[in-house]
Parts: C-alpha cells; sequence; structure tokens
C-alpha cells in the first residue's frame, strides 16, 4: 500500500490558472474571453406573471455586486462575494430581452389543471404541455439563446400534492437532481423538471428550470451570492460559453473522456445505455443513447455484449471525429460497474479499429472503507491510497485547504477507482479524475464527489427516459443539466 495526496488541481481561465472557479471567473475571467464566445446573452422567460416579474427583477439586482455569506467562523473562499453579471467585470456578459420575450401564463389555466386532474403524471403532463406551447413560440419566433421556466411556489405545492399512479417509480436512482439549494429536491420535483427538459429538446433551445423563491432565499437555501454563481455560470454555459478548462499538459496530446451509464425505462421493463462524451480540455460533449441491453438471471448488474460495447464506442468517436475532425491519441472511459471481459474486447476493439494508442477502461464506485486522521476533520480532497496496481482509493470529497474545513455535512465517502486495462500511469489516472469533479458547471463549490463523465452520463440517463425511441434528442450537455 502507498499514500500520497494530489494537490488540488488548477483550472485555465482567460487570463491565468486558478483552483476555484468563483475566483478564477472574478480575477481573470471566463476561459474564452478572447474567443468567439457570449458577451450578450438573450433570455426568454415563460411562467406565471408574478414569477416573471420575480426572477426578472432578481436577475437585474445580480448585475451588481452581491456581498458572500458571512458565519460565525467565516470561509471568505468557500461563501464568496458574486461579482455581479454585467460587461465590465467577472463574466463580462449581459443579459439581454424586451417585452416579446416574456411568456406570461395564465393562474386559471393552472388551477383548471389541477382541478380536472387528481394524478401526479397527468397534472405534469398538462403543465408541462403549458409550457412547452410558450417555448415553442419562442424559439420559431424569437430565437432566444436560453430559456428560463420559471415555477411558482404555488405551482409546486400542487405538484407535491398530486398522488403518483406508480409510488415507485424512479426509486432506484441515487442521483438527485439539484436546485439552487443544498437540499434534495422531491422526487415529484424532479420528474416534472426531467420530463420538461425532455420534450423541450425537440425546439433547439435549453432551457434553465428556476424555482422563483432564488429572489427572496430561505434559510434552508444557499446564500444569495452562491445562487447567482450557480445560476449565470449554468446559463453562460447554456449560452455556448466555456467558464473554464482544465489544464492541457502538452498541447500536442489529445485525451477524450467518457462516461458510461445505464437507465431503466419509466415502465422497469427495459434497460438501455446512455454515453456522455467530454470532448477534451474544454468540457465539450456529445451524448448519445445505446442500444437496450438484457440482464442476465445470474449477474443483475448491466453490462454490454462484446458488439453492443463496440458499436457505442465506435458510434461514439465517430460523433467526436466530427466534431473535432481528429481522433483522440488516448481514450479514457468511466463506469460506476465493473468491466466484464465482454465491455472490455469491444471497446479495446474499438480503440484499436481507430487507431487510439493508449486506453483506460476505469471503474468508479463510492466506496465503504474508510481513512481516519488525527483531530476532527476528515481526510484531506485528493487523498489517494493505493492498495494495488488496479485498486485504488481516492478522496474526492473531504477537508479542502483553501476553503479552510471541511464543506459537506457528512462524514466524506472516499471512491474506489478500479482499472480494467489501462496504458496510462494509475497516478495520473487519479489525477485526472480529481481534476474531472471540478469540470461541472451547475455548481462552483469545486469539490464534487464525482467526476463529470459519471454525473453526465447519470443526468443524461435521467433524461433520456422520458424520450420515446423516436423522439428527438440532443447531442449537447446544455441541454440535460
Amino acid at each position: 500500500m502507498k499514500l500520497r495526496y494530489i494537490e488540488e488541481p488548477s483550472l485555465q481561465f482567460g487570463n491565468g490558472h486558478h483552483i476555484c472557479p468563483k475566483s478564477g471567473i472574478y480575477s481573470l475571467n471566463p476561459f474564452d474571453i478572447a474567443q468567439v464566445r457570449p458577451d450578450k446573452i438573450t433570455i426568454g422567460v415563460v411562467g406565471k406573471g408574478e414569477s416573471v416579474d420575480k426572477i426578472l427583477e432578481w436577475i437585474e439586482s445580480c448585475k451588481n455586486h452581491i456581498d458572500g455569506k458571512l458565519s460565525k467562523t467565516p470561509h471568505p473562499n468557500l461563501f464568496m462575494n458574486f461579482c455581479g453579471f454585467n460587461k465590465n467585470i467577472g463574466f463580462k456578459c449581459e443579459i439581454a430581452y424586451d417585452e416579446t420575450y416574456l411568456r406570461k401564463l395564465n393562474n386559471s389555466d393552472f388551477d383548471k389543471i389541477v382541478k380536472a386532474n387528481n394524478s401526479l403524471e397527468n397534472i405534469i403532463s398538462e403543465i408541462t404541455n403549458l409550457y412547452l406551447n410558450e417555448i415553442k413560440f419562442l424559439s420559431k419566433n424569437k430565437k432566444p439563446d436560453v430559456i428560463l421556466c420559471a415555477l411558482s411556489e404555488n405551482l409546486m405545492k400542487h405538484i407535491m400534492e398530486a398522488k403518483p399512479k406508480n409510488s415507485e417509480e424512479d426509486e432506484e436512482e441515487e442521483i438527485i437532481e439539484r436546485d439552487f439549494d443544498e437540499e434534495e429536491v422531491t422526487k415529484k420535483e424532479q420528474n416534472f423538471r426531467r420530463n420538461l427538459k425532455a420534450q423541450a429538446m425537440q425546439y433547439n433551445v435549453p432551457i434553465q428550470i428556476v424555482r422563483d423563491r432564488i429572489a427572496k432565499p430561505t434559510a434552508e437555501m444557499q446564500d444569495p451570492a452562491t445562487i447567482a454563481w450557480n445560476f449565470f455560470t449554468a446559463l453562460y454555459y447554456k449560452a455556448s460559453g466555456t467558464p473554464w478548462a482544465l489544464i492541457r499538459k502538452d498541447s500536442a496530446e489529445t485525451t477524450c473522456y467518457a462516461g458510461i451509464s445505464f437507465f431503466k425505462s419509466r415502465d422497469k421493463k427495459s434497460t438501455q445505455t446512455s454515453i456522455a462524451q467530454i470532448f477534451n480540455e474544454l468540457g465539450k460533449g456529445v451524448i448519445l443513447r445505446g442500444e437496450e441491453i438484457k440482464l442476465k438471471k445470474h449477474d443483475r448488474t448491466p453490462h454490454l455484449e462484446g458488439q453492443q460495447a463496440f458499436n457505442l464506442l465506435t458510434q461514439s468517436l465517430t460523433e467526436y471525429y466530427d466534431a473535432v475532425k481528429i481522433f483522440p491519441k488516448r481514450l479514457v472511459l468511466h463506469k460506476t460497474s465493473n468491466f466484464n471481459d465482454d465491455e472490455i474486447y469491444g471497446f479495446t476493439e474499438a480503440a484499436k479499429k481507430l487507431h487510439i494508442n493508449q486506453i483506460d477502461l476505469v471503474s468508479i464506485q463510492t466506496s465503504d472503507l474508510r481513512l481516519y486522521r488525527q483531530g476532527n476533520y476528515p481526510p484531506m480532497r485528493g487523498t489517494h491510497l493505493t492498495m494495488s496496481d488496479k485498486h485504488h482509493l481516492l478522496y474526492t470529497r473531504g477537508s479542502v485547504p483553501y476553503y479552510e474545513t471541511y464543506p459537506g455535512r457528512y462524514i466524506p465517502r472516499a471512491i474506489e477507482v478500479k482499472l480494467a486495462t489501462y496504458d496510462e500511469s494509475p497516478n495520473v489516472i487519479c489525477d485526472e479524475i480529481l481534476s474531472l469533479t471540478k469540470m461541472n458547471w451547475n455548481n462552483t463549490q469545486f469539490d464534487r464527489q464525482m467526476p463529470i463523465t459519471i454525473e453526465c452520463a447519470r443526468n443524461v440517463g435521467e433524461i433520456l427516459k422520458y424520450l420515446g425511441p423516436n423522439d428527438q434528442m440532443q447531442l449537447k450537455y446544455s441541454f440535460y443539466m
């Protein structure tokens, strides 16, 4: 066994490197500041009249500086002030719209739906259609960069109180989509959000779902500055911006990272594959939907057959080539279950066919193993224990020196990194996993547990289950986050 500490990875911004997304944007500007980028984001807004007004007033207030959270033990780097979303500092970008971009829904239409239906599925379907009608209008007639879907608390109350036909729907998934607060949203709200995102894809404009309560955050929500950081970073990315990027070690080398996840159909009758491909250090990706797989009686863990693995990776890398006009020299494939022999064979044969020189097949799972550290704080984020050449323990959550604290609520769980086959050094592979935990543009607190490859693939699967086999799906991750 060997123990080492991985220094917190830096990120690339427009005018330098920094370990923190907030500080990097604040002082060094977004990565694409000197490139083609959104210096103005045109938004459309759909929602009840009062919700639309609240959101727009809040966006207007966010043009200016917002103080960070103060606590009994201040952690300024964790609760950093928001610089303001304007053309003079930070993102150096502004919001644009006029009255024709605002589509206000009638309260009476919501009331009619609620009175006429008593099942959650019907209410979600009909309310989704109210939003879709206005999303369609904006996409066909105004073409905003992003459409905000404002949810009122009264609307959420109706959804929470409705009774589902099948109370077990979605019970198996551990990934919870987060609002701009720290609490897990309920499964009912997840279902509504996922359904709306899935159905809105056909109109080719990314949507951002936001509850109007962010205008006046309650005690259980994040502080106003953090809410603003997360909201505007996601908005900038959805408008085709690149807030930050990984630091490329060798400009002559190209590494492609991909994540594979399996998801069940909503009726639980089939299991399918989703793959989220992260192009390169910029985090630009292609979303693909794989084939249906068959679960074996003696092994209920989903696996691809050899030919399915070959087909999935070949298709994915072909999409990669179409986007960047070059195949990567190295491929890193992340999965949350162990690779079996068929998958190893199929993936390596696909890489070989496309002349990829290096391939690393990496299984990443939360672990029940624990390390202990002297004192009151958990192990440091970046603590790496080598148990064997192919088996590693990595703390992606833990004490963070930059934050001067452990920012979590519960004892952090390490992840186990298992290498089915690898060409790169295990240390480099673990270094990259830690870096990839910082590539989530939905959250500017950088100590995520899972790399973006895994988070993206899971999120994609949760949306894809709301699409039929012939429904249009988008290739960009911005439509799924």
